[in-house]
C-alpha cells in the first residue's frame, strides 16, 4: 500500500474542502485576517457581526433597526442610515431651526436625530476592525465604533460587572476649535459594577474621565491626520488579559482587561456632542442655551469586520 500517496490525497481533499467552506461562509483573501494579524495566527471571520456593505440596502436581519434610545438625541435609522456604492452612510441632523424644550424637540416634535447600527449577535474576545471616514462637522458630531453589553441590574454581589463597554474609537469629541483638536481620537473603556444594592441604586459607574479610573480606562491619541477627510482603519484586539487598540495597523493604546468580559454587541454610530449637548446628572442632555439651527453631517464606513481566533492556531 502506498501510504504517502494516500496521506497526500487526504491532505489535498481537506484543503479543497476548507477552501469551499470558507467561500460559502464569506471568508476571502481580502477579509481572512485582521490588519495586524501575525503569520502564525488563524482567524475566523464572524459574519453575524461583520459587513462589507456591498448590498443595495442595510441587512436588518443582522443589524437592529430600532436600537434603544440614549439621552440628548434619538435614533432614526429609517431616515439616517443608508448603503450606497459599497459604503454605509450615517447622517446626524437637526431638522428644527431652534430647540426649545428640555428633551431636545421643538413644538412640532422635531429635533436632533441620527443613526446607529447595532448587531443582534454578541461576542467578547476577538479582533474588531472598521474602515471609517469621519463627519466634517466639528465640533458637535462624533463618529464612533464601539462594543457594549446590556445592563444587568439584577447582579448584586459587590464588585461584579453589570455593564461592559469598549470604545474602539470615538472621533472629534472635543468641543473647541483649537487647532489640532479635530485630530484627537479616543479609545476608552466604561463599566458598571455592583455596589451591593438591587436596581439603579446599585450601579457604580467606572468612567474614563473619572480620575480614579483614568489610568486603566482612558486612551487619547493625537493622529497625524484629520480623520474627517479620508478613510482610516480602526481596530481593537480584546483578550482575557488585555485590550489593545490600533489605528491604521499601529498600536495606539493597551490596557489590562479588568471588567470587559460580558457579551457585547458591535455598534457604529454618529453621536451628538458639545456645544449642542452638555454633561449633567451622569448623562448627556441638550444644551438649551445653544440655538442649534438646521444642519446635516455624515460619516461613512467601508466595512466592519469581527474575527475570532481559532483555538488551533499555532
Amino acid at each position: 500500500m502506498n501510504r504517502p500517496s494516500i496521506t497526500l490525497s487526504l491532505r489535498i481533499s481537506f484543503l479543497i474542502w476548507g477552501v469551499l467552506v470558507s467561500q460559502l461562509s464569506g471568508q476571502t483573501e481580502q477579509n481572512a485576517r485582521p490588519l495586524t494579524a501575525s503569520v502564525s495566527e488563524n482567524w475566523v471571520i464572524r459574519w453575524n457581526r461583520s459587513d462589507d456593505f456591498n448590498a443595495s440596502t442595510v441587512d436588518w436581519r443582522k443589524w437592529n433597526k430600532n436600537p434603544e434610545k440614549f439621552s440628548g438625541w434619538s435614533w432614526d435609522n429609517e431616515r439616517n442610515v443608508t448603503v450606497q456604492d459599497g459604503f454605509l452612510k450615517i447622517t446626524l441632523r437637526n431638522d428644527s431651526p431652534a430647540i426649545t424644550e428640555k428633551n431636545g424637540k421643538d413644538r412640532e416634535g422635531r429635533g436632533y436625530t441620527s443613526g446607529m447600527l447595532k448587531s443582534y449577535a454578541k461576542g467578547t474576545y476577538g479582533y474588531y476592525e472598521a474602515r471609517i471616514k469621519g463627519a466634517p462637522m466639528f465640533p458637535g458630531a462624533s463618529p464612533a465604533f464601539w462594543l457594549y453589553s446590556t445592563i444587568d441590574d439584577t447582579i448584586t454581589p459587590i464588585g461584579e460587572v453589570r455593564y461592559s463597554e469598549i470604545d474602539i474609537v470615538e472621533l472629534t469629541q472635543r468641543q473647541s476649535h483649537v487647532e489640532g483638536n479635530e485630530r484627537i481620537t479616543d479609545h476608552n473603556l466604561h463599566a458598571i459594577l455592583s455596589n451591593g444594592k438591587l436596581g439603579l441604586p446599585g450601579r457604580e459607574w467606572h468612567r474614563p474621565n473619572d480620575e480614579r479610573f483614568r489610568k486603566d480606562q482612558a486612551n487619547e491619541y493625537r493622529a497625524p491626520f484629520d480623520p474627517r477627510t479620508d478613510f482610516h482603519t480602526y481596530g481593537c484586539r480584546v483578550e482575557k488579559e488585555e485590550i489593545i487598540w490600533y489605528v491604521d495597523g499601529a498600536e495606539v493604546g493597551r490596557k489590562p482587561n479588568k471588567f470587559w468580559h460580558r457579551p457585547m454587541s458591535v455598534a457604529l454610530s454618529l453621536g451628538l456632542r458639545a456645544p449642542y449637548l452638555r454633561w449633567q446628572d451622569n448623562k448627556l442632555v441638550v444644551d438649551e442655551k445653544v440655538a442649534g439651527g438646521e444642519f446635516q453631517t455624515q460619516m461613512f464606513v467601508d466595512y466592519v469586520r469581527v474575527w475570532e481566533l481559532n483555538p488551533k492556531s499555532e
